[in-house]
């Protein structure tokens, strides 16, 4: 028998102190429960009013074309109305940065294209946003190619016609872009790193197509969607297609690569959401970009418009954006080429 003075079970603060944790942890797991109810009613109710889509570049681009094209069903599919916004400027910077800083409540949307996610982090120095931590990704909507593309009164009529009136006259042909660091000035650096040109950058602020025409630049390298109707019309010629082997809308088109071997310039556009967005809107938003984009109309017009249709999973998205933002840091690294914003 213990003495009637000393207490059975120990001092107080340690038969108390494990029923303290107990109740801690009830706590966590009412809050965690509670936050996860909330989500999952948020997602029911999704979405209950109209969605933003802002689209980051100008208006009439391949991104705005498409972004349009594919928001229209995809209003259908989710019961409310897809409104697309384009905002312009900084190769993407604005309209981006906008999205990212945007409430993650799933009615602020980005869709936008491979050099906003892993080309402007390695190009620009003061980047506001860092796609991998500021967006989550809802899915890819498709790939794409470009083309050098060159008013018809243009002397060259190839990739190696163009390196050689290069070499001979240096710094005489020029070439138009949306701006600075954009995916068409970046492909014109790679075609003069890889073929020792010289030719003059002229930056834009939206659409060249009526310059290119005019004669006022001699050349643009651009999505094929964009401008295979100029082509097909006869305003502007094709020297080459960018992408690793020729097409099936441009089957006569030779590539880059079989002039200057080696010289790839491909991209993709998709869907994200700000960063914090709740998982069970973004597995909404993601069944519905898919169903949307993998329905045989939508499939055809988008091979129509030159584009392979894609709707991928979010973490495909993401794998894809992690991969092609580790080999663009290092190409422009190696290039030494830094911008800003």
């Amino acid at each position: 028998m213990l003495p009637a003075h000393e207490p059975p079970c120990g001092p107080p603060s340690v038969s108390r102190r494990p029923m303290k944790y107990v109740q801690r942890a009830t706590r966590w797991l009412l809050l965690a429960a509670a936050v996860a109810v909330g989500s999952t009613g948020q997602a029911q109710t999704y979405p209950s009013k109209p969605i933003r889509v802002i689209v980051p570049s100008s208006p009439g681009g391949s991104p705005d074309v498409l972004a349009r094209l594919i928001s229209a069903p995809l209003g259908e599919e989710l019961g409310q109305p897809v409104v697309v916004e384009t905002v312009t400027g900084a190769a993407g910077i604005i309209g981006t940065d906008k999205v990212a800083k945007s409430t993650p409540d799933g009615y602020t949307l980005l869709y936008g294209f491979n050099q906003v996610a892993t080309m402007n982090p390695p190009l620009y120095k003061k980047l506001p946003y860092q796609p991998e931590r500021d967006l989550v990704p809802l899915g890819l909507t498709l790939n794409l190619s470009y083309m050098w593309i060159a008013t018809n009164e243009f002397e060259a009529n190839s990739i190696a016609d163009l390196t050689r009136i290069n070499r001979a006259k240096p710094g005489t042909v020029n070439y138009a872009s949306t701006g600075p660091g954009s995916a068409a000035h970046l492909g014109g650096l790679m075609l003069e790193r890889m073929t020792g040109a010289q030719m003059v950058h002229v930056p834009y602020r939206g659409n060249t197509n009526s310059d290119l025409m005019a004669g006022v630049v001699q050349l643009k390298l651009d999505p094929v969607a964009a401008s295979l109707g100029l082509v097909k019309a006869g305003k502007v010629k094709v020297l080459a297609v960018s992408s690793p082997k020729r097409l099936a809308v441009l089957p006569d088109v030779p590539t880059v690569a079989e002039s200057v071997p080696g010289y790839e310039m491909t991209g993709w556009q998709g869907f994200w959401a700000p960063a914090g967005t709740p998982p069970a809107i973004v597995q909404r938003l993601n069944a519905a970009i898919v169903k949307v984009v993998h329905k045989p109309e939508m499939n055809k017009r988008i091979q129509e418009l030159g584009y392979e249709p894609l709707g991928s999973t979010p973490k495909e998205m993401a794998d894809r954006i992690h991969r092609e933002l580790g080999e663009w840091t290092a190409i422009l690294k190696q290039a030494n080429i830094t911008l800003e914003p």
